[in-house]
């Protein structure tokens, strides 16, 4: 189950309330506030040429990511690594592979310290069971 603090409840409250979406998850990723949106939301949460979000990021002083939620495997990894391009595969039954298309998105996806790439599965695991692989 997952559980809130009020700050973190707030920020789900003024993000429905202006973008009138649901939330389906929400929590702070390297200074970065990150919404889980339910699936086909995402446009509506964005808004024209980003508009709820430039509101959101002035209201709120934080910089903001919109990921759109999915029960494919697959399509919710594509969302979640969005800007940076890599073709998403199941290698084996337990384990996804990305296959990055050039290697400023293969140093994108991995980050110094391999921090984006276990940032990456600890938010994969909340919903999925299975282990990410960069080849």
């Amino acid at each position: 189950m997952i559980s809130y603090n009020t700050e973190i409840i707030g920020y789900i409250n003024v993000f429905e309330t202006l973008t009138r979406t649901t939330v389906k998850d929400c929590f702070i990723d390297n200074s970065e506030l990150v919404f889980m949106v339910s699936e086909g939301e995402a446009g509506r949460a964005i808004g024209k040429h980003g508009a709820n979000i430039q509101r959101l990021s002035q209201m709120l002083n934080k910089k903001i990511k919109v990921i759109e939620f999915n029960k494919d495997v697959l399509k919710f990894i594509n969302n979640l690594i969005y800007p940076a391009n890599g073709n998403v595969y199941k290698s084996e039954e337990k384990t996804v592979s990305i296959q990055a298309k050039d290697t400023r998105d293969r140093a994108i996806l991995i980050g110094r310290d391999r921090k984006n790439l276990k940032n990456l599965q600890n938010i994969v695991s909340k919903y999925f069971d299975v282990i990410i692989k960069i080849v």
